[in-house]
């Protein structure tokens, strides 16, 4: 991370205090003691502003000393994010330095979500570009003043140290490979990859993320666009993706945050356009997370992992379940699910109507819904369908404490769940479980008849 002693941060940088999973091999007593009930400060999420103007540096109302020796400390100055209030932080200039790492804005909106993957995925394709373009390895600040100044304010150390990470995945397998001055580093639909994706789109009837969730290209100056622009069949269009790959012309790349405390991996997607990736998971059912106090989400684990997670998006009020492929402990979706799949799929298997668009009408759904919760809790047993469950009968009692908005919420996404944990069981036991987990892992990472291939990095 580039030291927050750089006389480029002036006052109003933003900076948050590592917590513990951060951290590392830096000293792990450092939550503990800028915890303090009285300082108001929450390691990993409190965001503060660097102070550097001396006439601002007066009278700090909290006073932290994180040395071990009183030789050699220095001082920095911070507020809070939108408060007043000034801290002095006294220690040896590593341990301030290692216990701080640059923060976002500290907000949370739809549009910072979508400014937040947009800075990862360029800090991303600048480190692939630098390395594989030019062969040079870059640092933070080359990265910062990189990015356009809008997404300047989200850059975090977290988001380097993952592209770091996935620039060695890559070039662990593709070393010698997409190098030199042919070739174009762009993000998915800007400019050449439009021409991709345009007519594969209209063709395959999907979204773009649910053809190919490519978030960086690597393309060859002179490649030849004919079939991706004039092709009439998915089935070519796939076919030539996964040629241009071998020939070393083209380069789809899905990325997924690394998170300090994780390994990476590399993965093929698609690759072959005939046959689909053989997967050796146990897709055996293990438990289901379900928020059974507010009915927003539910996350239906196997054994290997691997979940369908399905719930509400936070930048909505409607009823229309999300869905996206999850693996425990990674902090990040494997894949969006096509929602449009699943209710043709669950239809065909189990001649079953998921109940979805509208309002919800709760005269007629909520006995539905309660009725199929009650089923799969005899089935699973409380305990497994949620944490904070232990029978049927407290769930009922937490439905009819519920805002009329939630108890429309239930009804859906019980619908949802009652096709993984029913509806399977009942037909053929653990056997059509796992194999509905798995066609949901395959659905989830692209792996279908309609799918390009892509190369995922990720934890």
């Amino acid at each position: 991370m580039a030291s927050i002693f750089n006389p480029e941060y002036k006052d109003g940088h933003k900076v948050l205090i590592k917590d513990r999973g951060m951290l590392g091999k830096v000293r792990n007593n450092i939550p503990s003691i800028v915890s303090k009930a009285s300082y108001g400060i929450q390691p990993g999420k409190t965001v503060f502003e660097l102070v550097k103007t001396k006439s601002k540096q007066k009278n700090p109302k909290h006073i932290i000393d994180v040395s071990s020796s009183p030789k050699g400390n220095l001082e920095m100055y911070m507020k809070k994010q939108g408060s007043s209030i000034l801290y002095l932080f006294k220690g040896a200039k590593s341990s301030l330095q290692n216990m701080f790492t640059h923060a976002g804005d500290g907000k949370s909106s739809k549009s910072d979500t979508d400014d937040k993957t947009a800075t990862k995925e360029l800090a991303s394709l600048y480190l692939f570009e630098q390395k594989l373009k030019y062969n040079k390895d870059v640092n933070y600040d080359f990265v910062h003043k990189s990015l356009p100044k809008k997404y300047q304010t989200f850059f975090t150390e977290d988001y380097f140290t993952s592209a770091q990470k996935q620039l060695k995945l890559w070039l662990s397998k593709e070393k010698s490979r997409f190098k030199g001055p042919g070739f174009v580093f762009e993000r998915q639909m800007d400019d050449l990859t439009k021409r991709i994706y345009k007519n594969a789109l209209s063709i395959a009837k999907l979204n773009k993320d649910n053809w190919n969730p490519g978030d960086i290209w690597i393309v060859k100056k002179d490649l030849d666009f004919k079939i991706y622009e004039t092709s009439n069949s998915i089935k070519e269009i796939n076919k030539e993706l996964v040629k241009d790959y071998t020939d070393g012309c083209l380069a789809s790349i899905s990325l997924k945050q690394i998170n300090p405390n994780q390994k990476g991996s590399i993965d093929y997607i698609n690759l072959s356009p005939t046959k689909k990736k053989e997967v050796k998971f146990d897709f055996s059912f293990m438990e289901c997370d379900f928020t059974a106090d507010t009915f927003k989400n539910a996350i239906i684990w196997s054994k290997s992992g691997f979940g369908p997670r399905m719930g509400f998006k936070a930048s909505t009020s409607g009823f229309g379940v999300y869905l996206e492929g999850r693996f425990k402990g990674a902090g990040s979706q494997v894949g969006a699910i096509d929602a449009t799949k699943i209710p043709e799929e669950i239809k065909r298997r189990y001649n079953y109507t998921i109940r979805k668009g509208g309002t919800p009408d709760l005269k007629v759904e909520a006995p539905i819904a309660l009725k199929e919760m009650e089923t799969m809790i005899k089935r699973h047993g409380a305990s497994k369908m949620s944490n904070s469950l232990s029978s049927y009968k407290q769930l009922v009692e937490i439905y009819n404490q519920a805002p009329e908005f939630q108890k429309q919420r239930f009804c859906r996404i019980v619908s949802f769940m009652y096709s993984w944990l029913e509806l399977p069981f009942k037909k053929g036991g653990e056997k059509e479980f796992k194999d509905l987990m798995s066609w949901s892992y395959s659905l989830a990472k692209k792996e279908s008849g309609v799918g390009g291939s892509y190369i995922f990095l990720g934890p």
